[in-house]
């Protein structure tokens, strides 16, 4: 009996295709059935697939006669699926055992268009190590304990929920009636889908459990596609999304969540764009044209609501590509310039007890923090982080430090995100030193 199609499209893909077929197949969930479409693989991926498909019929194979990209093969896979609920997982990741299993439960349960669960980037040598991701209580009470739609989130919120395919369970005929598709596109193929699903779903949850469900493996190499990525492809994702929520009608009510969300798939794009001659020629094109066929879109509803919001995009327009400006741009810094009152109120009352405040954290984030207190003249005393290979380099004018620094210097530690503050809190609870969570202070869910 299949209940769950399981979509994997494959493109010379025999280096990790063992290990995450080993990590499908081991589901404690059995009533699936694995689609691979091996996308015109020169190779030992066909080879090896045959080889699990004798030794397991739930394997069925799809090949394409000539590379067609993976997202009309994950389209193909869409059209022979039998199951009742799909996913979409990749050739060189590693997933929880549990995975089909809960999402499943969940989908019963709570009769959803889609279930979510956690996903994380693993560097390759450690993508076994098993591992949590911490969540406050407002999260799971807002994600995790009944289903929810777009329209009960703030437009920030899209930021919360994860795009990509492979961090959900689908019901097949949510997409079927929906006429969801992904978009042929060299990168960024699965924007439109993911993102469209979550502006469409009447009925959503989010699995309430830490453990990672998704192991993406992340790669580094000249050879990967994500080496000559083409930002390009982000604006034609976001392009067609407006496009098509105009055309349902639906623009209106998520014009701000849109303006956001493209905002920040902008400045991703800019910030991982290996090839800066690239990123500077993707820059001037949303400067010269880009961001005003998106605000075109958005126009009529700008002056409904945030301004601060819809002004988001125009920085584009404003700001010198070469400031690097984009880099530094997270979600935090929409809630720190949304709350920067209550932050400013906190750095005054520890300066006026003399307290030192030290920032635990020089990753994306942590630059993200350090732009915003810049720019309104707050300091810390220091910045912190654990990576060594962070260690002894600068960010925003700070030298980034070991956590050594810290004892017998600094009585308050400032953490970015909920996940660090539990493990900074962890650590120092013996040594007196008070950990203040930002999100907390900022109100990020």
């Amino acid at each position: 009996m299949v209940v769950i199609s399981v979509i994997m499209p494959l493109y010379n893909a025999e280096r990790y295709l063992e290990e995450a077929l080993h990590s499908i197949l081991a589901q404690t969930y059995k009533e699936f059935e694995l689609i691979c479409i091996n996308d015109a693989s020169t190779d030992a991926t066909l080879e090896i697939l045959k080889r699990f498909q004798n030794e397991d019929n739930r394997i069925r194979i799809i090949e394409n006669e000539e590379r067609l990209g993976a997202a009309i093969s994950r389209n193909r896979g869409i059209k022979a699926s039998r199951g009742k609920y799909i996913t979409f997982l990749d050739g060189d990741d590693i997933f929880e055992e549990e995975m089909l299993n809960l999402s499943y439960k969940a989908m019963e349960k709570y009769n959803t268009d889609l279930v979510m669960y956690e996903c994380k980037h693993i560097p390759s040598e450690s993508i076994h190590e098993k591992r949590v991701i911490q969540r406050r209580d407002s999260f799971i009470e807002k994600y995790c304990k009944r289903p929810f739609s777009m329209k009960d989130c703030r437009p920030i919120e899209i930021m919360h929920l994860p795009v990509q395919p492979y961090s959900k369970l689908y019901r097949k005929s949510f997409i079927e009636n929906n006429r969801l598709h992904f978009q042929s596109l060299p990168c960024c193929n699965d924007v439109y889908f993911g993102e469209m699903a979550l502006y469409l779903a009447k009925r959503m949850i989010m699995l309430n459990d830490r453990r990672i469900m998704v192991y993406i493996r992340d790669h580094d190499t000249p050879t990967r596609i994500s080496y000559d990525r083409d930002p390009m492809c982000a604006f034609f994702a976001l392009e067609k999304l407006g496009k098509e929520l105009k055309k349902r009608d639906m623009l209106q009510q998520v014009s701000e969540h849109f303006s956001i969300y493209a905002f920040f798939i902008f400045c991703y794009s800019l910030r991982i764009t290996k090839k800066q001659d690239i990123a500077r020629k993707f820059y001037m094109f949303l400067c010269e044209k880009g961001i005003d066929i998106i605000e075109t879109m958005i126009r009529e509803y700008s002056n409904k609501s945030d301004s601060y919001a819809y002004g988001l995009l125009g920085n584009f327009k404003t700001l010198d590509f070469d400031l690097n400006w984009y880099s530094n741009e997270d979600s935090i810094t929409y809630y720190l310039h949304k709350n920067i009152k209550r932050v400013m109120s906190l750095f005054e009352t520890y300066k006026n007890r003399n307290i030192k405040i030290a920032l635990w954290g020089a990753g994306l984030k942590g630059r993200a923090v350090l732009s915003v207190l810049n720019e309104y003249g707050l300091q810390v005393s220091e910045v912190i982080d654990i990576d060594k290979s962070k260690q002894g380099k600068t960010i925003a004018g700070y030298r980034i430090e070991s956590p050594d620094v810290i004892r017998g210097k600094v009585r308050t530690v400032l953490t970015c995100t909920y996940d660090v503050y539990c493990q900074v809190s962890e650590k120092i609870v013996s040594e007196g030193i008070e950990v203040i969570d930002l999100e907390d202070i900022i109100s990020l869910a």
